[in-house]
């Protein structure tokens, strides 16, 4: 099986539009939640009406034991990998977005899972260090 992981950009055009319902319902693939992606779709959800969808959308990962969160080792990681990057990207230091992409990225790579993005950008930036991650732009 194929293991995923989406993006807040993604869930979000999914929500708005339906943009990558494919991906997002695709067969054969085992989806993961990102904790700080969970988060920042929280932190988004302004009424009732996106806080119950929401709920709907995140209940099966919570049910099946499929959100996935950093342990201590990772955070050490992403320490060493932010102070490896300040000479040549330290303003990206400053922004809460890289910050969670790269805390995206250390959740995927602990359960081996290919991300899939929106964001070109960031993730090209992430991939030179870790050459393992997987990813998909969209």
């Amino acid at each position: 099986m194929i293991k995923v992981m989406f993006d807040t950009n993604v869930y979000i055009s999914y929500i708005r539009n339906g943009s990558h319902r494919h991906d997002m319902e695709r067969r054969g693939t085992v989806k993961y939640l990102a904790a700080t992606v969970m988060m920042e779709l929280w932190a988004g959800a302004r009424t009732r009406a996106a806080e119950r969808l929401l709920r709907v959308i995140l209940t099966p990962y919570m049910a099946g034991d499929r959100v996935v969160a950093l342990n201590i080792k990772s955070h050490v990681a992403m320490g060493r990998f932010l102070a490896s990057m300040r000479a040549e990207h330290g303003s990206l230091l400053k922004h809460a977005g890289f910050l969670n992409d790269l805390r995206l990225a250390y959740e995927a790579l602990s359960v081996g899972a290919i991300i899939h993005t929106e964001d070109r950008g960031h993730f090209e930036i992430i991939k030179e260090r870790l050459p393992s991650l997987k990813l998909e732009f969209l």
